[in-house]
C-alpha cells in the first residue's frame, strides 16, 4: 500500500491557474488509493492549490507522505502561506493523517511558517513521523514558530488520545543559529521519540549545541545526528561526548567540519569507546592532530558495525595516515576508511604548543596571567552570536564599541602585507581590547561586536550599515586572526571559522 499514490516529481510544471492544475485534479481523482503525492520540483500558485486542495478532500483520506519540496520556484512569499492553507484544508476535509511531510527546498522563511503551522497544529499531524525542512530559511523567528507548533500538536495529541511520537526531523540550511535550535531542543525533550536529528549547516555555536545535548538524554532512541558545519568547538564537542554513552542505538555521527580539534576528537573517542552500535562517523576537516586522530581511530577498531569513517581534512600527515591506515586494516575495516585527499599535513609539536603559549599575556602587574583560553572557555558557553544590538545603552558597550571602531578606522587605511606599521597598530588595539575584555566578562560581547561590525553575521539593528573599507577591515581581521599572539584561541575558532565562509562563499 505504501508505493500506491502519484508522483509529478521533476516535471516542472507551472501551475497559475485552476485550468493548469486539471492534470493533476483528474489523476487524483483517478487514483484509487493515494497514499502518496510527489509534487516535487514543479511551481504552485493559489488557484491551483485551491482545486488540488479540493481533489484531496474528496479523494485523499488515505493520504500519508506528503512530499512537496521545492514547489514555489518564482512565487511571492505572501503567496505560500495561502497555498499551504489551502493544501491544509484538503487534508483536514480529507480527515488525512500524514506520516511524513516533506517541504524541503522552499525558500517560504518565516512568512511561510504561518501557513505551515496551521497545518502542524492540526489533526493531520497527530501520527507525523518524519518532517523534513532542508533549506526553508527559516532563520530564528521561523524555528521559534516551529517548535511552538510541534508542542502544541504534542499536548494537542496527547489530549486527543494519540500522542504525537515524531521520529525524524531534518532542518539543515535554515540559520537556526543558537535560540532556533534552543526553542526545538524543548521540543526534543518533551517528544523523547526524536531517531534522525539533521541540521548541518545553521551557524549553531556552543550554547545551542550544550541545550541540544541536554536534550538528547530524553531521546536514546536516537539513531542519526547530523551537525555538520556548525561551531561545536571543544566545548560543544565535550557536551556531545557526555551523552554518547546513554545514545546505544546511535548509528551515524556526522560532525564534520565543526571546529573540534584535537582536545574534542579526544572526548568523542572516549565517549565511543563504550559505544557499540556506531555504523558510520564523519570527523573530517576540524583541525585534528596526528596523535589525537590515531586516538580516535583506535575507538572504532573494535567496532563490529562500522560501515564508514571519514576523518579527511585534518592534521596527520603521511607517516600519521598509514598508521591510522594500519590500524584499520588489521582490524579488518580498511575498507571503511574515505579518502585523505584533503589533510592538511602534520604541524610541528611546536605549533601544536603554540595557542597555549602565546595567549599569556602580562598584567598592569607584571604578572604572567593564566592563558585566555582557559579564561575563557565557560564565557563560550555562553556565546550566542546572532544576538547583538548596536544600539548604546551601557557604558562598557560604548567603550567596546568605540575601540573597535578605531581599529577600524586604522584597519582601513590597510594597503598591503608590507603595510607593517598599520598591522602593528591594529595588533595592538586587538590585544588591548581582549586584554580588558577578559577582565570584565566581556569577552564574548567584544567577539559577537567584531562578527557584526564586520558584516561575518546580521545585526539586530536595522539601521546598522557596513563600513565602505570593510574590505580592508576583514584582510586585517584576517591577518590577526592568523597570527597566534594577538586573539585569544576560542575567539579565534569563531573568527576563523566565519572568515572561512565569508570567503568560500565569494
Amino acid at each position: 500500500m505504501e508505493d500506491m499514490g502519484l508522483s509529478f516529481a521533476d516535471q516542472s510544471l507551472s501551475l497559475n491557474s485552476a485550468e493548469d492544475a486539471k492534470t493533476i485534479v483528474s489523476a487524483i481523482e483517478k487514483c484509487p488509493c493515494l497514499v502518496f503525492l510527489n509534487l516535487q520540483g514543479n511551481t504552485l500558485g493559489i488557484d491551483a492549490a485551491k482545486e488540488i486542495g479540493h481533489a484531496i478532500a474528496k479523494h485523499g483520506s488515505h493520504l500519508k507522505h506528503a512530499l512537496w519540496q521545492d514547489m514555489f520556484t518564482g512565487r511571492l512569499k505572501s503567496e505560500i502561506p495561502i497555498v499551504l492553507e489551502h493544501l491544509s484544508a484538503g487534508l483536514l476535509t480529507a480527515n488525512v493523517r500524514l506520516s511524513e511531510l516533506d517541504l524541503s527546498d522552499n525558500a517560504f522563511g518565516p512568512i511561510g511558517m504561518q501557513g505551515l503551522v496551521k497545518l502542524l497544529n492540526s489533526p493531520v499531524c497527530y501520527e507525523l513521523q518524519k518532517l523534513r525542512l532542508m533549506n526553508n530559511g527559516l532563520g530564528i523567528s521561523g524555528a521559534k514558530m516551529l517548535a511552538k507548533a510541534l508542542i502544541d500538536n504534542y499536548h494537542a495529541s496527547v489530549t486527543a488520545g494519540t500522542p504525537f511520537n515524531l521520529k525524524v526531523l531534518i532542518a539543515g540550511r535554515n540559520r537556526l543559529e543558537n535560540e532556533g535550535i534552543i526553542a526545538l531542543s524543548q521540543f526534543f525533550s518533551l517528544v523523547k521519540t526524536m531517531e534522525e536529528i539533521t541540521i548541518p549547516q545553521n551557524g549553531i555555536y556552543c550554547k545551542g549545541i550544550l541545550a541540544l545535548s541536554k536534550s538528547l538524554l530524553e531521546n536514546p532512541n536516537l539513531k542519526v545526528l547530523d551537525v555538520q558545519d556548525n561551531l561545536l568547538t571543544v566545548i560543544g564537542a565535550e557536551a556531545l561526548a557526555n551523552v554518547l554513552p546513554k545514545l546505544k542505538n546511535l548509528k551515524h555521527l556526522n560532525i564534520a567540519d565543526c571546529l573540534i580539534k584535537s582536545k574534542g576528537a579526544l572526548a568523542i573517542a572516549e565517549a565511543l569507546n563504550v559505544h557499540e552500535s556506531l555504523e558510520n562517523l564523519d570527523v573530517s576537516y576540524n583541525e585534528i592532530n596526528g596523535e589525537s586522530g590515531l586516538i580516535l581511530t583506535k575507538a572504532l577498531c573494535d567496532k563490529i558495525n562500522l560501515k564508514g569513517y571519514n576523518i579527511n581534512g585534518n592534521r596527520f600527515g603521511i607517516e600519521t595516515i598509514d598508521i591510522i591506515t594500519n590500524a584499520l586494516k588489521e582490524s579488518n575495516k580498511d575498507n571503511t576508511l574515505g579518502s585523505f585527499s584533503g589533510d592538511e599535513g602534520e604541524c610541528s609539536s611546536d605549533e601544536e604548543n603554540e595557542n597555549a603559549e602565546d595567549s599569556s599575556t602580562d598584567t598592569e602587574d607584571g604578572d604572567v596571567s593564566t592563558s585566555f583560553a582557559d579564561k575563557t572557555a565557560d564565557l563560550m558557553k555562553d556565546m550566542n552570536v546572532s544576538e547583538i544590538n548596536l544600539v548604546k545603552n551601557s557604558t562598557d558597550n560604548v567603550g567596546f564599541e568605540i575601540l573597535v571602531d578605531q581599529l577600524m578606522d586604522i584597519a582601513g587605511r590597510y594597503q598591503n602585507a608590507n603595510d607593517k606599521a598599520t598591522l602593528d597598530k591594529c595588533f595592538e588595539l586587538y590585544k588591548a581590547a581582549y586584554t580588558n575584555a577578559t577582565k570584565e566578562l566581556k569577552f564574548v560581547d567584544l567577539t559577537n561586536l567584531l562578527l557584526v561590525k564586520h558584516g561575518l553575521i546580521k545585526s539586530e539593528d536595522k539601521n546598522f550599515q557596513l563600513r565602505k573599507d570593510v574590505g580592508r577591515c576583514l584582510d586585517v581581521l584576517k591577518i590577526a586572526v592568523e597570527n597566534k599572539n594577538v586573539i585569544p584561541e576560542p575567539s579565534q575558532c569563531v573568527l576563523s571559522f566565519m572568515l572561512k565562509k565569508k570567503f568560500s562563499a565569494q
